[in-house]
């Protein structure tokens, strides 16, 4: 019996096939969409820190790096206004993994990225936002770029994001698969408590 490939195997030969095409843009149309939607987001990433605890110099440099659109402050603008889920009456649940070379990483300049992890340090506080880090020392995870699980009242979706390109998954037996790679990786990451010394231990370092 031939040995099955891991999910993030597919998604990068998927991905592949429709990079010509540009066929990630309505993507991410797709993406925006469920996460307005989304009661709980759960998200994983190993590269950068996700739109919605993102700081407004840390988006702006991250879009200037990027190059993948005309109008930087828009992008940054409507960012920001996405952000205002956080702050509704019925927020949704946020339960965020991020790699620790994420919190490595320098976007923007020195105090950008200081005051980057000050606000996820801030908005660990907040009862439907769990933050936890995925230390080095537990070894990599199989998942590279981004791995979103967005639920509603009668829908969910996986979105994997890597690189400019990004894929919606529907199908319910590809979810569960990509679930369970997001419960593993959650299982090797460090506490809430523990997280929040770490990221406050690194941007102590930011001198």
């Amino acid at each position: 019996m031939g040995h099955r490939r891991p999910p993030d195997i597919d998604l990068l030969t998927s991905l592949a096939e429709h990079a010509k095409d540009g066929h990630d843009r309505p993507r991410v149309g797709s993406f925006l969409k469920y996460e307005q939607a989304a009661t709980s987001i759960k998200n994983y990433s190993s590269d950068v820190i996700p739109g919605l605890l993102q700081t407004e110099d840390y988006a702006r440099a991250l879009f200037k790096r990027g190059g993948v659109v005309d109008d930087i402050e828009t992008a940054v603008n409507e960012r920001l206004q996405r952000q205002q889920r956080l702050h509704e009456p019925t927020p949704p649940h946020l339960w965020i993994v991020l790699a620790q070379p994420v919190l490595w990483w320098q976007v923007g300049c020195r105090d950008a990225m200081r005051d980057q992890l000050g606000h996820l340090l801030n908005l660990s506080e907040f009862p439907h936002v769990s933050l936890r880090v995925l230390p080095v020392s537990a070894g990599w995870p199989g998942v590279s770029g981004s791995l979103f699980i967005m639920t509603a009242r009668d829908t969910e979706v996986v979105y994997m994001e890597a690189g400019r390109m990004g894929r919606i998954i529907e199908r319910a037996p590809e979810i569960r698969e990509f679930s369970v790679n997001y419960d593993r990786i959650g299982a090797l990451a460090l506490p809430e408590d523990q997280s929040r010394t770490l990221i406050d231990h690194m941007r102590g370092l930011i001198k």
